[in-house]
């Protein structure tokens, strides 16, 4: 369900640039699902444009803090699909703390 909130979510997130192509994650379509689980608390879901990149992480963390950084956003779990190590990724990038 699209809310208020996601689509301000997903306009900020649509702004982020990724490092290895330097073009928006809106042109590149990486971001694939931004929902809100309840009041303020969203999930992401991303896919790396190869499933060996190196910076999946780095894109990971700047997708977890620019959602934070939404006016109303409480805490955010962010979803890597498509790497050869989801798992790993999903960890290292939600280890840290999720609310503000």
């Amino acid at each position: 369900m699209d809310t208020e909130l996601t689509r301000k979510v997903t306009e900020s997130l649509n702004q982020l640039v990724d490092e290895e192509t330097t073009r928006r994650l809106g042109e590149l379509n990486i971001v694939t699902e931004v929902a809100e689980l309840q009041d303020g608390s969203i999930s992401i879901r991303f896919q790396p444009l190869s499933p060996y990149s190196p910076l999946s992480v780095n894109m990971g963390r700047e997708i977890r803090k620019a959602a934070l950084a939404v006016p109303g956003v409480k805490s955010v779990q962010v979803e890597c699909s498509g790497h050869l190590m989801d798992s790993l990724v999903n960890r290292l990038v939600n280890s840290e703390p999720g609310t503000k």
